[in-house]
């Protein structure tokens, strides 16, 4: 049983495991790529044997084809991009042109149901915040792209004069008592309800994955599963089809 390379190229960071038909076999990996996921190549620990690698990537062609090129320059891998396919595995996509669909929402979707068979949604706090839902019969529904935590305070201090310092991570329950914390609980309190209000509306096993999804969880009403590994989760699955 041959193992292989997964990489997930987010917008801000690049995951990499290595797994087989059974699954993942390392640890998640993780590091900030600055918008070149190709430097991050030379330090990769990876083990002898592999030769194949797959990735999704959500930065675009350019980057994508540099990864992909210095994997095959100093670790002899060949690459294959992840692409959005309609009914893999029974799922059904709501996008009339799958490929317009996020990779990494996807991949995201198929890791679920493949392993749940049943209603389901998942939301990824990133950058972006996005939602998608998936009923009982595996017809993926629809989702939403939102700005995230960090990307909705920049968008407030960009856009205003407020006298605050920057974008912050530091957050409460409550409400904020001077500018700086009223800006960053409003983010919180936009990206929560956001995700709170669609759930309520779409039932099912409700997931949650993205860099801020830990800051995001105390604050959600419901049980979710905080499942940080989900894309590359799904890009095993496709790696296995």
């Amino acid at each position: 049983m041959s193992a292989r390379l997964l990489i997930d190229v987010g917008n801000t960071r690049l995951k990499w495991t290595i797994a087989d038909d059974s699954g993942l076999l390392t640890p998640v990996q993780a590091l900030a790529h600055g918008g070149d996921p190709a430097a991050l190549v030379e330090w990769l620990p990876l083990p002898d044997g592999l030769h194949d690698a797959w990735i999704a990537n959500v930065t675009g062609e350019a980057p994508g084809e540099r990864l992909a090129a210095a994997l095959s320059i100093r670790h002899r891998l060949h690459t294959r991009f992840a692409r959005p396919v309609d009914g893999l595995a029974g799922l059904a996509l709501a996008y009339p042109e799958p490929t317009r669909l996020g990779v990494d929402r996807w991949l995201a979707l198929l890791a679920v149901w493949t392993r749940e068979r049943a209603a389901s949604c998942v939301a990824s706090a990133g950058t972006a915040l996005t939602f998608d839902a998936v009923d009982s019969d595996g017809r993926h529904l629809g989702g939403i792209i939102a700005p995230g935590l960090f990307t909705a305070q920049a968008a407030v201090l960009g856009a205003t004069r407020f006298a605050a310092s920057g974008p912050s991570q530091h957050y409460t329950r409550g409400l904020g008592s001077d500018t700086d914390a009223c800006v960053r609980q409003g983010a919180l309190h936009a990206c929560a309800g956001l995700i709170d209000r669609l759930a309520a509306r779409h039932p099912g096993t409700r997931y949650l994955i993205g860099g801020d999804a830990g800051t995001l969880l105390p604050h959600l009403d419901g049980v979710w599963q905080l499942q940080p590994d989900l894309v590359l989760s799904g890009l095993a699955t496709l790696a296995r089809s």
